[in-house]
């Protein structure tokens, strides 16, 4: 082979591979890692996949997108790390407060809730502001705005905070553990929790709830995700609002839309 044509050939491999190259970079789509928790009804973890009105709303988002994605449920703390520290990494239904504004890109909101101090009927407790709360033990989940928040107002744990890794043994605590009085959460869930509890949602009422006005979830993502793919997943979002997509899941879950005066 002479000179000349060993040019040629080398060129014309370069060529190939350039174009093979750069066809492989336009058609790549990264794949988008979502975590959670247990949260019935928001979120259910099952033995074969996460289910709940949330999961629902997230994949019905995702699949109107290029990304493959798939959705895993974890201890909060768990969940939380690794949306914080791991790329193309998503977290739902999580609230956005001060501490945490920097912390992830906030997609879009997917649901509203409630924080309310949950007691046994029978104890028939009294409360009626935060500094009331702290004559008792409150149980809550570690890392989570519940947490968070109890901290930020002076408890103390071991003194009048109880902290727990996941959602499975919150009301089983409140049910069974009698150095447990209240338990912090979203006051409609408390039925769906008690059911996969196999516990009576009777057992438990709503003593003192905190927000006077519906507080968001949201659907955030890890901050070194890509703006592009940011854009695609709030305008999916945004789709199923319009579509009204979002209020048929929700209304066939029979949750509840919370409109607090």
């Amino acid at each position: 082979m002479t000179t000349y044509n060993k040019i040629k050939d080398l060129t014309l491999f370069l060529c190939f591979f350039t174009l093979s190259t750069s066809s492989q970079e336009i058609t790549f789509q990264p794949h988008i890692e979502i975590v959670t928790e247990h949260l019935p009804p928001f979120q259910i973890d099952t033995p074969n996949k996460v289910m709940g009105f949330a999961t629902e709303i997230v994949s019905s988002a995702l699949s109107n997108t290029p990304y493959t994605f798939n959705i895993s449920a974890y201890p909060w703390a768990r969940s939380l790390s690794m949306a914080l520290n791991k790329e193309n990494t998503c977290i739902y239904s999580i609230a956005r407060t001060p501490a945490r504004e920097e912390q992830f890109i906030w997609v879009n909101t997917i649901a509203e809730r409630n924080i309310s101090f949950i007691g046994l009927t029978a104890q028939k407790l009294s409360v009626s502001s935060l500094e009331d709360a702290k004559k008792h033990m409150i149980a809550v989940i570690r890392d989570d705005v519940t947490h968070q928040l109890l901290v930020k107002e002076g408890f103390t744990e071991g003194l009048n905070l109880f902290v727990v890794n996941n959602t499975h043994s919150l009301l089983m605590l409140l049910a069974k553990r009698k150095s447990i009085d209240l338990i912090l959460a979203d006051g409609y869930t408390i039925k769906y929790r008690a059911q996969f509890n196999n516990l009576n949602p009777n057992l438990f009422e709503n003593v003192y709830q905190l927000n006077t006005k519906p507080l968001d979830y949201y659907f955030a993502c890890n901050i070194k995700t890509s703006p592009y793919i940011i854009e695609q997943l709030r305008y999916s979002i945004n789709q199923l609002k319009v579509t009204g997509k979002i209020d048929k899941i929700i209304s066939e879950w029979q949750y509840p839309v919370i409109r607090v005066n």
